[in-house]
Parts: structure tokens; C-alpha cells; sequence
């Protein structure tokens, strides 16, 4: 498709990233080919491929929003001032939902080069200093954002795996070339994303970031274990789910690592530098090449700052007496019945957030919905997994649990961080949404199956590349 390979041709040479994630920038003004025949060409090329992360269309702000607005977590506030009203009506058309297609695709380009480069050109014996084990780590990186960038897009413009896995998903673009690439089935993108993670794992060296690039976050560059976690996610929505439990176990088991947080933390933690429970997220700086500025995520669900998203009622009446989680919404004057979530806080400023990707308590989540789906871990239940979350939130001990309680659950949890719409999506879940301010229109209910779980495709797309195929009815 041409767009796309516009897209990847610019991504050859676009491969830098903020000074406040990477402490050297990338040369941008030297040529691919002798960029990429050099380590440190490569490593700062790699680097690049986070470079997106957190651009307002990806996890800087609107993906991350529209999974909790879409569903019944989030509705347009009071004080809105008008963004993200088709997300929250489901008002699509080709020609409004470019904007994570592109990024998404810029990613993979970025990805492809490194990739492309280390398996064709790069000769490592010309450096006497590089060895083997620096080279694969590059590669394991490259795979990783790969493999994150394809499961998003499939996700956003595909029909759910667990539902239609041989419906039309999108373009799976190995190489960078000119051609018109139809799109992949969804079953196809999701045997590459496994393939890229699963490649990746032993090819990570712990102590890449400490040796051969600064990072200021440990946690927002890719590891062994942020593999190994995306993983345990991809699995879970494939219904693979011994596998989901498999991978979320390896993570869960790494005690020493991570932990989860506690009634006394809880309200503290948001926003800081590698917390406990973050396994991988985006560093929120305003130094990023990318950072959304004023439309950073923080400002959006801020009341002081855009204020465009808020908490629906639904999602607050799920809180029980006694969940810290309870506590974690902001109030205005003046709005006396509305609530904004606020696990966003912002560092030196609401532009910027660190916002968590993978977190330890998914994994438990995981895990117990695998068990409720008859996979065995020896020494634990749903019940056990399940309360280590309720406990650790400041409640009892629940007796008891079904999948509609593990579905609360994952919308108290895991609320505002980019899931439920999606969690809807792959259980095949129908969603009946209450208008509370009557400012729903057309779209308060989707049922399921429906042509609406997939976006449609871009108009550029369409227009470029006589091999795309539009997703029906639109």
C-alpha cells in the first residue's frame, strides 16, 4: 500500500526520540545506510522506535482514553470542550481514523529497519568492541515495539481474535518496499505478534541499558519481562489461556521485582518513575519528541486542566466501602456530581505523566480468568489471585468468584489505563451503556457481534492502495 510504504521510506530516517528518554539524540541528518551499518547507528535507531509511545494518537493520550470512553467507564464532561465526541458516539467514518494507523505503522517501520538492517547489512565483526550478545538485545527491542505496535492496531481495526479470527485484520509489512500489500487476516497478525515476542526472549541483555544506553527510566524501554507480559496479554485475548497463565506466572513468580501496591501506597504511586507493580510504560516528559503538550492524558481527564473525560456513575457505584481505589478521582466546584479519575497526576506539570503500560496486577487478573477457564496452576485459584487484588485494595477476602466478578474487577483496576472496550471486544461482551447527561447519540448500545468492533480503515489507505479492503459497512 502506498501509504504505507510512505510511511515506512519516512521512517528510515525519522528515528529519534526525546532527550529526556534517551540522554544522546540520534543524528537525524546522516543516511540510513550509514546509520544502520554502525552499533551506535543501531542503538540509537533502536532507541527510536519508542519515539511514538507517546504521541497524542497512542498512548500519550487518545488510545488509552477511547478504551474507557467507547465503554462505560468514562463519558464526555460537563466542562468538556469538545474533544473526543466521535469516539464517545462511535461516530467513525474513513475519514477520521488515521491517526493511530499512521503512528502505528511509523513504529513498525522503525522496527523493520533495525530488524532488516542486523539480518542483511550490519557486520558486527568490523567492530571490535560489539558482540553478539549486543547485537541480538537490538533486535529483541525492535521486535518487542513490533509486536506491540501490530497487537494494537489489530485490536483497533480488526474484528476480536476470540470471534472472527479469519476476518480481514491488517497489513502485516515485514519490509520496507514499494507495493501494495492487502491486509492480513487477523489470526496472521496475531501469529506474528507471538512470534516476534516469543523471538525476542532470549535475545534481552539485563544489563544493555546500564553498559550501552542511558535511559532515565528503566521501565519504559523493553525487557525480558515486559515480553513475557505482553505475552500473557496477547494470550488472554487469542483464548489461549494456558498460555496466558503460563507467562503470567513467570512475571508474578519475580517477587523480588515487583510487588504489588498497597492501601498505604496506592494513591502515592501514579506518576512516579518505576514503580513497583509497573513492568512497562511510557515516560511522560515534555522532552519527548512526541509528547502531546497540553493534549497529554493528564489534561484530558484533569478538571483544572481539559477536563474532556470523566468517570461515569457505573464505574463509581462498582467500588465498595473501604477500596482505596475509591480515592482515586478528583472533584471541581460546581459539579458536585461528576468525578475525574486522577491516576494521572502529572510530574512537574500535567503534560507529563508516566503512564503504565503493563502492570504486575493485570498479571494476577489474567491468571485468575484463566483459572475460571479451567487452566490449573499448581498451588493457586481464581479465588487466590483474585483477592490478592481485593486485599491489597483494602478489602475482605471474597469467599466466591465468576467471570461477571472478574469483570468488575478488571474495570476497578484497571480503569483509565486503556482495556475495557477491549475487554469487551474479545469476550464478546454486548455493551449497554447508560446516557447519563443524555449526550450519547446513536451509540448507546453496540451489540455483539456488530461491525462497529472493527474500525474502519483510513480514506488515505483506501485511496492509495487498490489491494485494501474497506471494513464492511462502512
Amino acid at each position: 500500500m502506498k501509504n504505507i510504504i510512505y510511511i515506512m521510506l519516512l521512517g528510515f530516517v525519522v528515528s529519534s526520540c526525546g532527550s529526556d528518554f534517551l540522554v544522546e539524540e540520534p543524528n537525524l541528518t546522516q543516511a540510513n545506510e550509514i546509520v544502520l551499518t554502525n552499533f551506535d547507528g543501531l542503538n540509537q535507531a533502536t532507541g527510536g522506535t519508542y519515539t511514538y509511545l507517546d504521541h497524542t494518537s497512542w498512548y500519550g493520550s487518545a488510545y488509552t482514553i477511547i478504551a474507557d470512553l467507547r465503554a462505560d467507564n468514562a463519558k464526555s464532561s460537563p466542562i468538556s470542550s469538545g474533544r473526543y465526541q466521535l469516539d464517545y458516539n462511535w461516530n467513525y467514518n474513513a475519514a477520521n481514523t488515521a491517526g493511530f494507523w499512521s503512528i502505528g505503522y511509523y513504529t513498525i517501520a522503525k522496527a523493520n529497519n533495525v530488524l532488516n538492517a542486523i539480518s542483511e547489512s550490519y557486520d558486527p565483526s568490523k567492530e571490535p568492541t560489539v558482540t553478539q550478545d549486543m547485537v541480538d538485545h537490538l533486535q529483541a527491542e525492535a521486535l518487542f515495539m513490533r509486536a506491540l505496535a501490530y497487537f494494537d492496531l489489530v485490536r483497533l481495526y480488526g474484528q476480536p481474535y476470540t470471534a472472527a479470527p479469519e476476518s480481514l485484520g491488517v497489513p502485516r509489512v515485514l519490509v520496507t518496499e514499494i507495493a501494495e500489500p492487502a491486509r492480513n487476516t487477523v489470526s496472521e497478525i496475531y501469529q506474528q505478534i507471538v512470534a516476534d515476542l516469543t523471538n525476542s526472549l532470549d535475545k534481552f541483555d539485563a544489563e544493555f541499558y546500564t553498559n550501552h544506553r542511558s535511559v532515565t527510566d528503566p521501565k519504559a524501554v523493553a525487557t525480558e519481562d515486559a515480553a513475557r507480559a505482553l505475552l500473557a496479554r496477547v494470550y488472554l485475548y487469542m483464548g489461549d489461556y494456558v498460555n496466558a497463565a503460563a507467562y503470567a506466572s513467570q512475571i508474578i513468580a519475580k517477587s523480588s521485582d515487583y510487588s504489588l501496591y498497597t492501601v498505604d501506597n496506592y494513591t502515592t504511586v501514579w506518576g512516579t518513575d518505576a514503580a513497583s507493580e509497573v513492568i512497562f510504560e511510557v515516560y511522560g516528559s515534555t522532552g519527548n519528541a512526541n509528547n502531546p503538550y497540553w493534549e497529554n492524558i493528564g489534561n484530558m481527564y484533569d478538571p483544572d486542566g481539559y477536563g474532556d473525560v470523566c468517570a461515569t456513575n457505573n464505574l463509581l457505584a462498582l467500588f465498595e466501602a473501604g477500596d482505596v481505589r475509591a480515592n482515586m478521582f478528583k472533584t471541581k466546584a460546581g459539579y458536585d456530581s461528576y468525578r475525574w479519575p486522577s491516576k494521572y497526576p502529572g510530574k512537574a506539570n500535567l503534560r507529563e505523566d508516566n503512564i503504565p503500560i503493563i502492570r504486575l496486577s493485570e498479571m494476577y487478573l489474567i491468571r485468575a480468568e484463566a483459572s475460571l477457564k479451567g487452566v490449573t496452576t499448581t498451588g493457586v485459584t481464581a479465588l487466590d489471585d483474585y483477592n490478592m487484588i481485593r486485599t491489597n485494595r483494602g478489602l475482605d477476602a471474597a469467599t466466591s468468584v465468576n467471570m461477571n466478578d472478574l469483570f468488575d474487577e478488571r474495570r476497578r483496576e484497571l480503569c483509565f489505563e486503556g482495556h475495557l472496550v477491549f475487554d469487551y471486544a474479545r469476550l464478546g461482551k454486548a455493551l449497554d451503556r447508560d446516557d447519563e447527561d443524555n449526550k450519547i447519540t446513536g451509540a448507546e448500545d453496540i451489540p455483539f457481534p456488530s461491525y462497529r468492533w472493527a474500525l474502519p480503515i483510513p480514506i488515505s489507505e483506501m485511496e492509495a492502495n487498490e489491494n485494501m479492503v474497506q471494513n464492511p459497512e462502512y
